[in-house]
């Protein structure tokens, strides 16, 4: 059974994972070549930015009329040295040609009021190598924390998910407020995460507003990426969810990939993402907020959005509570149902339980009110701010106590619910832990008296992917973290895969650790015993090790 005890990081955590997922460009299930992105910068959750779009009255006019089309107008972007008022590096050294136009549903807002966002760059006039924007404006989330928090969630699993940060946005040099700068899902996002995009046979579907893989409903589903007129993938996994002579994790495996599902809906139902895929069951409205991503296999994957409305269980709206086991999207229910799927989500559960704890989500959510308030306070008296400081505490406070209620409810219905143990072949090894300090290596840190016995390193889940190790960590102090696995070969150790050193800070992080072509030969002829090992040296030179067999089935 999955322990129930788990070690609390500091908060400097989520800034460990932000350097981690920046070194991987964002983690996916498959290691990808690294992509220099220029636009890490926009999606810094721990900054405020400021953007200015500059649009003539015949755009104002023309958004009145018809907000979803979208106006020219000019774009500047800038970082800034803290709170209003300090000083502002612009991004942008003469204003840039953009589209503009308004979005959201529950959220739409004029644009005299505090309007949300979709820009759109030309490709000669990229921003940053972008070629979309998302300015989100937060209407719905009083604490205006919710989405960049769910993001981070998602990452520190290896799920793939957008990024998010913050501007300050003016409009025409009026102060309109403050907005989540949420990373487009476009061709450019995806080829960050997955490689090149191939068009066709790849596809980005949007799902919305009920959308779902039923016979005959590939059609309602919106094309962001790829042909619009050939749908094959989609109308495959259409097909093998309906098939009901075969167990679902059998007839989804060479169209989905269930392990990266079953862990984006145990994190959307650990932060009670009740407007998401896995969120509830509510005819003709739910599913919604999600995207379907097939690669050029046409195996798919799914990706979160619209995360606003989270951390929260709010106990007046029944829809909205969010247990572990409701129903939800057509796929979600299927999975409780099959025996391997719900074994893959039980097991994602607590992988994502740990996760946000050792990421230290309370601490992530009080530095960011922090960090916020001044803005939000210029946004009531110079802007077009909808929540009160009365609200915005209070929607804090009830997200805190979400964070802090949610480990202990996630590993009571993981105990009441754990699956069988499956059976191992004879003879396999099971996997444990064991410390190794090598030759001449001082101790590990040791915790001061007053202090709790807190171990510098901790070896997390290990994801068997086709082609790499996704290792989970956790640090109670800065350093650098080496994750190399071995195997025999003839007698002598043969190195399977090496991840380069990666400096971290206290918190959590996912190390992508790709296979050597030697090993992805061998694993096609049988199964692989390997030992992981993971070294990491504190900034003074104490080094810990930690080690775990594990067994690589054949391919």
């Amino acid at each position: 059974m999955r322990s129930n005890t788990t070690q609390r990081r500091g908060r400097g955590s989520v800034a460990a994972l932000l350097a981690a997922l920046a070194a991987l460009v964002l983690a996916a299930p498959v290691a990808a070549a690294p992509i220099v992105d220029e636009a890490a910068v926009v999606y810094d959750p721990h900054a405020v930015a400021t953007i200015d779009l500059t649009l003539s009255p015949e755009a104002i006019a023309a958004l009145e009329a018809e907000p979803s089309e979208y106006v020219k107008g000019t774009f500047a972007m800038a970082t800034t040295s803290g709170g209003p008022g300090g000083e502002e590096t612009t991004l942008t050294p003469t204003p840039h040609p953009v589209e503009v136009r308004l979005k959201g549903s529950g959220s739409f807002r004029p644009i005299t009021g505090k309007a949300a966002f979709k820009l759109k760059f030309k490709k000669v006039d990229a921003f940053l190598g972008l070629r979309k924007m998302t300015l989100n404006n937060m209407v719905q989330d009083e604490s205006m924390a919710h989405e960049a928090l769910s993001y981070l969630a998602f990452g520190a699993v290896g799920a793939p998910a957008p990024r998010s940060g913050y501007a300050y946005l003016r409009l025409n040099g009026e102060d309109v407020g403050l907005y989540a700068d949420v990373e487009t899902l476009d061709k450019v996002a995806l080829e960050k995460r997955f490689g090149t995009f191939e068009d066709p046979p790849q596809h980005l579907y949007e799902g919305e507003s009920g959308d779902d893989v039923l016979e005959g409903e590939a059609g309602s589903f919106e094309v962001d990426e790829g042909d619009e007129e050939d749908r094959a993938d989609l109308e495959a996994l259409i097909e093998a969810v309906g098939d009901t002579e075969v167990p679902f994790s059998q007839r989804l495996a060479a169209v989905a990939d269930l392990g990266e599902m079953t862990r984006m809906w145990a994190v959307e139902r650990y932060i009670a993402h009740w407007d998401g895929y896995a969120g509830h069951a509510q005819p003709n409205e739910r599913p919604n907020n999600y995207y379907l991503f097939s690669d050029a296999s046409g195996r798919f994957q799914m990706l979160p959005w619209g995360t606003d409305q989270t951390w929260d269980l709010n106990l007046e709206i029944p829809h909205r509570i969010v247990s572990f086991d409701s129903e939800g999207g057509l796929m979600f229910n299927e999975c409780l149902a099959d025996e391997e799927c719900f074994r893959l989500y039980w097991e994602a559960l607590g992988e994502v339980t740990d996760a946000v704890e050792a990421m230290d989500a309370g601490g992530f959510l009080a530095d960011t009110a922090a960090m916020l308030a001044p803005w939000q306070a210029k946004e009531r008296e110079d802007g077009r701010a909808e929540a009160t400081e009365t609200e915005v505490t209070a929607q804090v406070n009830e997200s805190a106590a979400f964070i802090a209620n949610r480990p202990a409810e996630a590993r009571e219905w993981l105990a009441a619910n754990e699956p069988p143990p499956v059976e191992e072949p004879p003879g396999e090894e099971p996997e444990e832990e064991s410390s190794v300090k090598p030759p001449g290596v001082g101790p590990t840190l040791a915790p001061s008296p007053s202090a709790p016995a807190v171990d510098p390193l901790r070896l997390g889940r290990i994801a068997k992917r086709p082609q790499a190790l996704v290792v989970q960590l956790g640090f109670s102090v800065d350093g650098e973290i080496r994750v190399r696995a071995t195997t025999k070969l003839r007698g002598r150790s043969v190195t399977a895969c090496s991840a380069d050193p990666v400096g971290v800070t206290r918190g959590a992080a996912t190390i992508v650790c790709p296979l050597n072509p030697s090993i992805l030969n061998r694993r096609a002829d049988g199964a692989i015993r390997l030992r992981v090992r993971a070294a990491f040296t504190t900034a003074t030179g104490d080094r810990t090790v930690l080690e775990r067999p594990i067994r690589l089935a054949a391919l």
